[in-house]
């Protein structure tokens, strides 16, 4: 009687979905087999992975089948509507306020380049799908003083907008690289005297700018992978289950039409390959942060493992140490732990790898909210989450180097 009225309750939501509306639902995974149900499911993610206890999904329009397929109890959560009309912007780029279309994120970028020769530098590590040809940048953030450190000996790499729909990452991007230049502009603080002929900060912008590009098209808000063409009618790969370490394992799916398609092969997308060759020519890589949205946590390696790193003490100290700057700047707490256990087990992760390949100190960072807003993060809670992604690397910064 109990499935016959939530399957009433599920009709009459999906009677009422309006064409590029999701229906927002909660499932209940108790075992890795349900969740790898829903690992493997065309149905959509509302979350940056499936997590045993409950996991929230969303069901495109003529997807209530699927729903019912993954046999696990459901509750209807609320409608959503996959628009979003951005202001107009002329004359200035109010990253604090509004998000920005990728074209607007770069000029902002350029524009501080322009204005900070020597200090922000730019160089492209490669390109999206061949048939969409959208640039991939890096900026360079340092302050070379000595003519014998015009390479750093240090480094650092931040990635932004690897999940497509994740808009708040690279609004975060921005932020911190404005602070950034600001304080080595200033050249008076402890950041500025790491950054200073010591080491430089890498900021990739967004990574997936194909699909960053599609969120802002109709009907694609909730988009998540790149836009490969699978071949089979479906398109896209996980950037984030396409990188070596534990590609092919537990919490990604071999199904094109899965959210979490790991791709065909490691690094088989030109997304993550680049910003593999990119790494790999860098000097004496010491901290990665991936920024994600949403959950409010802070996770290190292993992912795709369940047993602890060897850096396990210095992970989690470094991690906490962020979240109580966070606090301190007036921010949410967020919290840490690592990512197979705290989350879900998923493989062929960026964290993984850069601490696997670099022995970096590694974190991925999942920005707000805890599921309230999800994706569809309000642009008045933009600012405070920029505020709490530049006070947890400036912890990163001062704790490794």
């Amino acid at each position: 009687m109990k499935r016959l009225a939530l399957i009433a309750i599920a009709l009459v939501a999906a009677s009422s979905q309006a064409k590029g509306d999701y229906l927002r639902y909660r499932v209940y995974p108790q075992t890795m087999e349900e969740a790898s149900r829903i690992t493997n499911s065309p149905l959509g993610l509302f979350s940056d992975d499936v997590r045993l206890g409950e996991t929230d999904i969303y069901v495109a329009p003529g997807q209530l089948a699927e729903l019912w397929k993954l046999r696990l109890p459901y509750q209807f959560v609320q409608k959503i509507s996959a628009t979003y009309t951005p202001p107009e912007l002329v004359d200035s780029f109010d990253y604090r306020n509004v998000y920005l279309r990728y074209p607007d994120i770069i000029a902002q970028y350029e524009e501080w380049r322009t204005e900070n020769p020597g200090v922000v530098e730019r160089v492209q590590i490669g390109r999206g799908q061949p048939s969409l040809n959208n640039p991939i940048y890096a900026y360079r953030v340092f302050k070379p003083q000595a003519q014998d450190v015009a390479v750093p000996p240090k480094s650092i790499v931040l990635t932004f907008g690897i999940h497509a729909r994740e808009w708040v990452s690279p609004a975060c991007g921005l932020h911190i690289t404005r602070k950034l230049i600001d304080e080595l502009n200033a050249g008076t603080s402890p950041i500025a005297q790491v950054l200073t002929d010591n080491c430089a900060v890498y900021v990739i912008p967004v990574l997936n700018p194909d699909g960053y590009l599609h969120t802002w098209t109709s009907g694609g808000r909730l988009w998540r992978k790149n836009r490969r063409n699978n071949g089979n009618g479906t398109y896209g790969v996980d950037l984030n289950r396409n990188f070596s370490i534990g590609w092919g394992g537990g919490g990604s799916s071999g199904n094109t039409s899965s959210e979490t398609y790991r791709g065909p092969s490691a690094f088989s997308e030109p997304e993550t390959s680049a910003l593999r060759n990119f790494c790999l020519g860098l000097p004496n890589l010491r901290g990665f942060i991936d920024y994600h949205s949403y959950a409010e946590k802070i996770l290190w390696p292993w992912s795709y493992l369940t047993s602890p790193p060897p850096d396990v003490s210095t992970l989690s100290a470094i991690a906490s140490q962020m979240i109580t700057e966070m606090v301190a700047d007036g921010g949410h707490t967020y919290q840490h732990g690592q990512g197979s256990v705290a989350l879900y087990i998923a493989s062929g992760t960026t964290k993984d790898y850069f601490y696997s390949v670099h022995d970096a100190i590694s974190y991925t960072i999942e920005l707000r909210d805890t599921g309230a807003y999800g994706f569809l993060l309000p642009e008045d809670q933009i600012a405070g989450t920029q505020d709490e992604a530049w006070a947890a690397l400036k912890r990163l910064i001062l704790g490794v180097l």
